[in-house]
């Protein structure tokens, strides 16, 4: 399939700037995902179907989140529009584990007895992927199958981040983590707080500071741990810090890490963020399992570092993250579309 003569929309809910400029980049018209009332069953996988038979026809649709993803298969079913899907968030990610469960009654059956339901609907319906991360074209390959073609595209920095980002000068000689965030618990800051004791072992005067708004105060019960709240500027919140903490139990490729680095602070993540590609090309010391004994370990070994080799993974850090402007990144997405667009 060609793209210019294709008419593409967007399929979204709540979605992330960065996916925004995505759409704008391969001339997607935007469609909101809502709901129409169906009584008990408005908030519900039948709801979505529903809801997917009302939007109107076009060649191409692009999903993003997991939601919307209902909806459009049953479009694409129905109507045979193509779907390719935006994987940037975790919703597929405990479909293609072998011990995935998930919290909710659907899920428990689903991942008891429909798993193979499930991947043949994926291979079947979802006709292409462009995974924000290749963490996360890992984990959707299992449910769309070994011939589904998946490409992959990083977002990107909101350019005037960016722009301030760029001029900020970390306190590199201090012993202090960051970490910015919502307070969601795959986001893992619960484990990051935890480490914190034994960081203080060997680092007694060490810090974290904990952004973003709407975390547990008793994180600040916590000895060295400053809960900050909200922080309308980020360079601000990333100045007082040597190293950037990224502590998810799950994350396709968090911004904040990008951010972080154009900043100049290197990141230290978990194996299950996405992330973990430019937190590796840096030092593979930065990359720890999602636990908090590793993130304690991983700070510590950071902390250990002298002065030189803390400015030069902070040189690093900065040249690497110059690369997710938003300009770079919305050509590779474009490309990437129309590569999944040629092999359908």
């Amino acid at each position: 399939m060609n793209r210019p003569s294709a008419r593409v929309a967007m399929l979204y809910q709540d979605p992330h700037p960065a996916h925004r400029g995505f759409a704008e980049a391969v001339d997607a018209d935007l469609v909101d995902f809502q709901r129409h009332s169906l009584g008990p069953l408005s908030d519900s996988v039948v709801g979505d179907v529903y809801n997917g038979l009302r939007y109107p026809s076009y060649d191409v649709y692009l999903v993003e989140g997991s939601r919307p993803l209902y909806a459009a298969l049953a479009h694409r079913a129905v109507r045979r529009s193509k779907l390719v899907y935006l994987c940037a968030d975790h919703g597929l990610y405990s479909l293609g584990r072998a011990d995935f469960e998930g919290s909710s009654g659907f899920k428990s059956l689903v991942g008891r007895f429909g798993r193979p339901a499930v991947r043949e609907i994926g291979s079947r319906f979802v006709d292409g992927v462009v995974a924000v991360s290749a963490f996360a074209a890992d984990f959707t390959r299992p449910v769309v199958g070994p011939d589904t073609p998946i490409e992959v595209a990083h977002p990107f920095i909101q350019p005037d981040v960016y722009d301030a980002l760029g001029g900020v000068s970390p306190a590199l000689d201090a012993n202090v983590a960051v970490t910015v965030g919502r307070p969601w618990r795959y986001k893992g800051v619960d484990m990051l707080v935890e480490a914190w004791p034994t960081v203080r072992e060997s680092f007694p005067e060490a810090e974290l500071h904990v952004v973003g708004g709407g975390h547990p105060g008793s994180y600040a019960e916590t000895p060295g741990v400053e809960v900050r709240g909200y922080v309308e500027n980020l360079a601000d919140a990333f100045a007082p810090a040597s190293l950037y903490a990224q502590p998810s139990r799950m994350d396709t490729f968090p911004v904040s890490v990008l951010e972080a680095m154009r900043a100049g602070l290197p990141p230290l993540v978990t194996e299950t963020t996405g992330t973990r590609s430019e937190a590796g090309a840096l030092s593979s010391d930065l990359v720890v399992d999602p636990s908090p004994e590793a993130l304690a370990a991983g700070v510590v070994a950071y902390f250990e570092r002298d002065g030189a080799e803390r400015r030069e993974l902070s040189s690093r850090a900065r040249e690497r993250g110059a690369t997710f402007d938003a300009e770079t990144r919305k050509r590779a997405f474009a490309e990437a579309f129309d590569t999944v667009l040629e092999a359908l």
